[in-house]
């Protein structure tokens, strides 16, 4: 049985028991690359679990490990849930390529911490809020955007479920007064937000507006944390243009940056009474 886990998710527990098994054998991407006579580059989407793994491939694989009998059966199982396809919905085409790899890397975080000095995170927007949002856009057609609206609730279902990250947001004071949509479409969304800030996994944040400049300026980003051994990554969006940053040094300065965001926002409590605040003006 699948039960509540995506294919993502499969993919990357197989990768990271990939990884644990070369370390212990002292095998080397290299000698992947050789096992499988791919590229340097795809072996390393391979062991990172950016990609599904053939049949005919992990049986390569798992013979230059040395893995048989039962945790052979286990891997295989992984791997099979990992290469399901899910049903074709109507937004997935919709979705620019430039997202396809962060929405792949956000459906298997543990932890997402984000900044945002513009909107709120997709993880929190109500369907009106969101669909103002991307209605900003000029060059989608009304299908287009009702899909992106679709698929960024898709994405929130991961909040509802089972095992839901742990999230923390912060944004500047003004993100809440950002004139998106109507005074009731923004009503709606402070509601949401103070509703959101009940459960236990989510943290919600506010740099007051008189706080002054931090670290981060006005250059939204977002930690994302897988489980494993995976390496942390940092996601950076531009106004065309994705991109998943790993390097751990520039990781590590990001890092450093949110905590100081954290130090210059409000309490959880006045963030709180700000809310509570907002929602009750008319």
């Amino acid at each position: 049985m699948s039960g509540d886990r995506s294919p993502a998710e499969y993919r990357a527990a197989l990768a990271e028991q990939i990884r644990k098994l070369m370390r212990q054998k002292g095998v080397t991407r290299v000698d992947i690359r050789r096992a499988l006579s791919c590229s340097e580059s795809k072996a390393g989407k391979l062991v990172r679990g950016d990609t599904s793994i053939s049949p005919v491939e992990l049986t390569a694989i798992l013979d230059l490990l040395g893995v048989s009998g039962e945790a052979r059966a286990d891997l295989q199982h992984l791997n099979e849930e990992g290469r399901r396809k899910r049903p074709p919905t109507d937004w997935g085409k919709a979705i620019p390529d430039r997202l396809r790899k962060f929405f792949n890397t956000e459906e298997t975080a543990r932890k997402i911490e984000s900044y945002r000095p513009d909107l709120l995170h997709g993880l929190v927007q109500t369907e009106r809020y969101a669909r103002a949002v991307i209605q900003t856009n000029r060059t989608l057609l009304s299908d287009d955007v009702e899909r992106l609206v679709r698929a960024r609730l898709v994405r929130q279902e991961r909040l509802h479920g089972p095992n839901p990250p742990e999230i923390t947001l912060v944004v500047q004071e003004s993100v809440l007064r950002a004139p998106v949509g109507d005074e009731e479409i923004r009503a709606e969304q402070i509601r949401h937000l103070r509703e959101l800030c009940d459960r236990p996994n989510i943290t919600f944040r506010v740099v007051p507006d008189g706080r002054g400049l931090t670290g981060a300026l006005y250059f939204p980003f977002t930690i994302l944390t897988p489980s494993g051994d995976r390496p942390t990554t940092v996601y950076l969006e531009t106004l065309t243009d994705g991109l998943l940053v790993d390097e751990a040094g520039r990781v590590e300065h990001y890092a450093r940056v949110f905590s100081e965001l954290i130090d210059a926002s409000a309490t959880p409590a006045d963030t709180l009474a700000l809310l509570d605040s907002l929602s009750s003006q008319p």
